[in-house]
């Protein structure tokens, strides 16, 4: 008597495999991508204000694990500095501002980041090493999501597998 082999994966767990691997893929390849994307300074927005306080968002307890810093201004708005720009650094310069400082802001058109931070005399966060950053770290989701993507096409193999197996019954 023959053993039947069966997949090692089922129908369901290949269809959720490609489905979250095309999901993924297209917001770690085309999103990070777009929300990255090297722009030159005109494009930004200018924002001249005034720094009520900062917050650092972390990821769970992690003493430098810092997602992102919120910057809250007088002009109601809350800026968001991304988490590769944080470094300790900047963290000593922000330290060291008061409420009420004037800041200049350039937000990124497709992220509203925070791609260059100044208080007239100081440059906290420069231009240049933030789209540097934000390329690199684009750069790093483009090959997650050549992986996913790679994850999608596992699913695609062990859907076509079922479907030729369930014609062969």
């Amino acid at each position: 008597m023959k053993k039947r082999k069966s997949a090692p994966i089922s129908l369901a767990a290949a269809v959720f495999m490609l489905v979250v691997g095309v999901l993924l893929g297209n917001v770690f390849t085309f999103g990070m991508q777009y929300w990255n994307d090297d722009i030159p300074r005109e494009d930004c927005t200018m924002i001249k204000t005034q720094l009520l306080s900062y917050d650092e968002i972390r990821h769970g307890k992690h003493p430098m694990g810092i997602k992102e810093i919120a910057i809250d201004c007088s002009d109601g708005n809350r800026y968001f500095i991304d988490g590769v720009s944080i470094n300790e650094d900047l963290i000593n310069k922000l330290s060291s501002l008061t409420a009420n400082n004037n800041i200049t802001l350039l937000i990124h058109p497709n992220s509203n980041t925070i791609v260059e931070f100044s208080n007239g005399q100081t440059v906290l966060l420069d231009f240049n090493d933030t789209i540097k950053r934000l390329e690199g770290e684009a750069d790093g989701f483009l090959l997650l999501g050549v992986f996913t993507y790679f994850y999608a096409l596992i699913g695609v193999y062990y859907i076509v597998y079922h479907i030729k197996h369930r014609k062969n019954k």
